[in-house]
């Protein structure tokens, strides 16, 4: 088997490599979109966080523009192995092409029933229930639940994952069960974004070894945070320790499922390497989807945890959740959002103030077109109060809004 490097330095086995002689299918998907975005001028504070404001909306230009780009290739085989790889192409916060997942994967034949599987690499653990469609993005909406945005930017792992599944079916029962753990490393930066930011609502994926920039806050320019720079690269290892997760998983014949995680990454909170710290993140993260009739299903989600940088320099623990409904009928569709999360600063630095709350409604209007197009309207509602924008005098409450329509296309 060969070994190739990314960029980022971090040794992946190769996705398009020599496995087993057998036969094999390479499966190519794909999803974009197009944006009309019509607002009006915004001021400073209310400029995204990637473009130096405190903004927690990912406004776009008027005019028309691209969207993220996303290519998901598959490669089968007739043996227990396949492989993934999942790239995209955005504008923000940085531009370019980037590696958003890839991994191995091995799922061999159920043995009296219960199937093991595993997988090594780069991706998201299947915390949520709302990005379930290519490349992890949402088929509910262009943007992502706060919950989904931070995971979007912050959360990835470098991670061996195993599995043990016991389907219902099999057993002659309704009910589905999975275990689910993973030991990793490359996410020790998670929280810096949500520290001083918040939480978020946009559909912006981070990818292996991007830079996500946020505001310049004066607090980061003297005292014990001085070495703390105005970004992150959240997928950089640095203290060597291996966090871990474990998850549960729920199913009730085809109409409900349920989600149970816990995520630690073990980061040295003293550790500075690379320009930045690794930080002590740590959460639970319970998912839920409920098919109330074939036309309508229901998802919802809720987040609890705490990241701690330095000697409790900073300190902050954070909840959120959201409630959504979908509905489809033939070639419409619609969905309805309501998030609701909170950052609470529980340090003693003196002129760093982390907390933040607020809420968000976002609707979001479908017409399918045809197999490959679509067509949307989403209108994001989001209140904010974040006091860190005190440092510069900056009004701590805020009300953003932003309408968009969307042409999206979605091929495999």
């Amino acid at each position: 088997m060969r070994s190739c490097v990314t960029s980022g330095g971090v040794i992946y086995s190769c996705l398009l490599l020599s496995l087993p002689a057998a036969a094999a299918e390479l499966l190519v998907s794909g999803t974009g979109e197009m944006l009309l975005n019509s607002s009006s001028a915004i001021p400073d504070w209310q400029r995204p966080w990637y473009d130096g404001g405190t903004g927690q909306l990912a406004h776009h230009q008027d005019g028309v523009q691209l969207g993220p780009q996303y290519l998901s290739t598959q490669l089968l085989t007739e043996t227990a192995w396949s492989a993934q790889l999942n790239a995209q192409w955005h504008s923000a916060p940085e531009a370019g092409l980037s590696i958003t997942e890839a991994w191995l994967n091995w799922a061999p034949l159920p043995q009296s029933g219960y199937r093991w599987r595993a997988r090594l690499g780069l991706f998201y653990p299947a915390f949520s229930a709302e990005n379930s469609d290519i490349a992890w993005t949402s088929p509910y909406s262009s943007s992502f639940s706060a919950i989904n945005s931070w995971f979007a930017e912050e959360v990835r792992v470098r991670a061996v994952e195993l599995s043990l599944s016991r389907p219902g079916r099999f057993f002659r029962q309704p009910y589905s069960w999975t275990l689910v753990g993973g030991v990793f490393q490359g996410n020790d930066p998670a929280g810096t974004v949500l520290a001083w930011r918040g939480f978020a609502i946009h559909n912006l994926q981070t990818g292996q070894g991007e830079r996500v920039n946020f505001a310049s806050y004066p607090s980061l320019n003297s005292g014990v945070l001085q070495l703390q720079p105005a970004w992150v690269e959240p997928t950089r290892e640095l203290d060597h320790n291996n966090g871990f997760y474990t998850g549960l998983h729920w199913q009730y014949q085809q109409h409900s499922r349920f989600k149970l995680y816990y995520y630690d990454n073990q980061g040295d909170p003293l550790v500075f390497s690379h320009g930045q710290y690794a930080w002590r993140t740590r959460f639970v993260s319970a998912a839920w989807q409920q098919a109330v009739t074939p036309s309508i299903s229901v998802l919802a989600q809720w987040l609890a945890g705490d990241t701690l940088m330095g000697p409790a320099v900073v300190d902050v623990s954070f909840d959120a959740w959201f409630l959504l409904a979908h509905w489809r009928q033939d070639t419409l569709s619609a969905s309805l959002r309501y998030d609701r999360f909170r950052t609470l600063d529980r340090d003693s630095t003196p002129a760093d103030n982390n907390n933040g709350n607020g809420d968000a409604w976002t609707l979001a209007l479908s017409y399918q077109l045809n197999p490959v197009w679509q067509l949307s309207l989403e209108h994001i509602r989001f209140n904010s109060v974040q006091y860190n924008r005190m440092q510069w005098q900056w009004p701590v409450n805020e009300r953003q809004a932003n309408t968009q329509l969307i042409l999206r296309w979605h091929w495999q």
